[in-house]
Formats: structure tokens, C-alpha cells, sequence
């Protein structure tokens, strides 16, 4: 029977690590398991890298030159009433249309809230509608990244991100979805941590991306400290979703930085979704999972 296993988290929860960890747990289980990182852009369920275009907007572009038609005629695909263009995964694209297709990107373009929301639930809709027989572990697209086009981008209001996210959990209720939510707490301690870790590009990106735009620009956050100030806005509505959503979850609180009581707490969760029978050998992913 499939199974879908999700991990969520703010940044420096350790999201991927998790993900990594349990799906290199299920392939030494001899469990059929496929993995999809955050960022891939042929996810069976997110629009990573992938731009939105309306029917008139392909044919309006189609009719500006040959070459442009020639390009999209290759690259475009029918989604319902839309078109899809994979962009990134299209590197012979000429570079002033790819930088038209960024601005028209499902997540960071000028896409609609509501042609986003129902794109990407017809996304999951098609995929609930296969039967996969590998276990499926996914990362931040059941919170993460339906947040930051609904709240980071659009400042909708949690009821409006709580709809979509339980269309979501619908969408693909016959692959058994599972949760593990991964707690730090108060975010800041990760946060620094995060920021001490990764590349200085990276941290100015999503300050710019949390402070500039939608509920940040609102509420006026500004700097690190308005970054730490949204995703405490962040982790609170998250929280609150949780509470009324309909499927198995793990909610664990990682800010103690008890790795090994949190791995053998995930493996134990995901072993029972998966039916997986623990012989009691040992209760651990494969190493500890240090926060990432």
C-alpha cells in the first residue's frame, strides 16, 4: 500500500537531513523508497523552477518572433487551463526568454494566489490519482513552500494557507500522507546557526525575501532580527495548522539537540506508517542527524 511520508520545519529544524536520513533508513530496510530533496525540479507534486503561463500569454509570446515560437512550442506542456514551462530544466532556452519565464515562476513570479493554489493542488490531485510503489519521502511542500507563496509573498491570512494546505493533505489521501514536524521552538538560536553556517548570499536572500514583500513588508520587519520576527509568525501559524489537520503526525521538539531520542523517535513513527515490523535491533536512523 503507498505510503507518503513529509517533513516539515523552519529553517535550521534540519529538514533535509531528516528526509536523507529516513530515506536511507527505508533502502536499508530493503523498502522501496524514493526520495525528492527540496529544489527538484521534476518533484512529482511542486512547481520548483517552473513558470505559469495563461493561454493568452503563450499564444501573445508565440506571436512576437519565430525563434520565441519555435522555443516555446518545445518547452511549453498543458496543465488544465494553463501551460507549464520547465525552465531550468531547459538549459537550451534562449536567455531573455528564461528571464521572462522567471518572472511568471510558479512560487517568486507574478502568478495569481489563486491560480498558484489551484495549479498546485490539481499537481497533487494528478499525482494521487497514480499508485506509486515506492514510499514517497517529500520535503517542505506540505508547509514550507505553500507559506511562503500564500504569507511570505501574498500575506494572506492563515485561514486561506490552512485550506490550501488541508486541499493538499486531500489531494493525495490515498497514498497514506504522514507528517514529521521538526520544532526548534523559539527560532532564533537555529536561525543564527543557520546563518553562521551558510553562505552569506544565502542569508541576505531570504531576509530580502521575508522583510521586502507580503506580511514582512507589512509589518515592517527589517534585518536579521526581522527575518527571526517572521518565522516566529511563521512557526505559530504552522503550529496552529497542525492542530485541526487530518493526518498521522510527529511533532518533535529538536531544540534540545537530543539527536539520538529524536531519530529513534522518527524511525519508530515511520517503521509503524509504513509497516515496517521493528525486530528491536536498535531504534536509531543511521547516525545521529545533526541540524542542517
Amino acid at each position: 500500500m503507498s505510503r507518503t511520508v513529509m517533513v516539515e520545519g523552519l529553517p535550521g529544524s534540519g529538514k533535509s537531513t531528516t528526509a536523507r536520513g529516513i530515506a536511507a533508513w527505508l533502502a536499508g530496510q530493503r523498502v522501496e523508497v524514493e526520495h525528492w530533496p527540496e529544489g527538484r525540479t521534476d518533484h512529482p507534486v511542486d512547481f520548483e523552477q517552473v513558470a505559469v503561463l495563461s493561454a493568452a500569454d503563450l499564444h501573445a509570446w508565440q506571436s512576437e518572433s519565430p525563434a520565441t515560437s519555435r522555443a516555446l512550442l518545445g518547452a511549453a506542456e498543458p496543465f488544465g487551463d494553463v501551460w507549464l514551462v520547465r525552465y531550468q530544466a531547459r538549459p537550451g532556452l534562449p536567455p531573455d526568454l528564461v528571464e521572462r519565464l522567471r518572472r511568471r515562476d510558479a512560487y517568486d513570479g507574478d502568478v495569481p494566489v489563486e491560480v498558484h493554489t489551484r495549479v498546485l493542488t490539481d499537481s497533487w490531485r494528478r499525482f494521487g490519482a497514480t499508485e506509486p510503489h515506492a514510499v514517497q519521502v517529500w520535503e517542505c511542500v506540505l508547509l514550507q513552500n505553500p507559506g511562503c507563496a500564500l504569507v511570505a509573498r501574498a500575506d494572506r491570512p492563515v485561514d486561506v494557507l490552512r485550506r490550501h494546505v488541508e486541499g493538499l493533505v486531500e489531494a493525495v489521501r490515498a497514498h497514506h500522507p504522514a507528517l514529521v514536524y521538526l520544532d526548534t521552538g523559539d527560532p532564533g538560536p537555529a536561525l543564527e546557526r543557520a546563518a553562521a553556517e551558510r553562505p552569506t548570499g544565502w542569508l541576505e536572500s531570504v531576509i530580502d525575501y521575508h522583510t521586502s514583500q507580503g506580511l514582512g513588508l507589512r509589518c515592517g520587519y527589517r534585518g536579521f532580527d526581522g527575518y527571526v520576527e517572521f518565522m516566529r509568525r511563521r512557526r505559530e501559524m504552522e503550529l496552529q495548522i497542525l492542530e485541526g489537520l487530518d493526518l498521522p503526525m510527529l511533532v518533535l521538539p529538536v531544540g534540545d539537540g537530543r539527536w539520538d531520542e529524536h531519530t529513534s523517535a522518527i524511525r519508530a513513527f515511520v517503521a509503524d506508517h509504513v509497516g515496517l515490523d521493528l525486530d528491536g535491533s536498535g531504534v536509531g536512523l543511521p547516525e545521529p542527524l545533526p541540524v542542517a
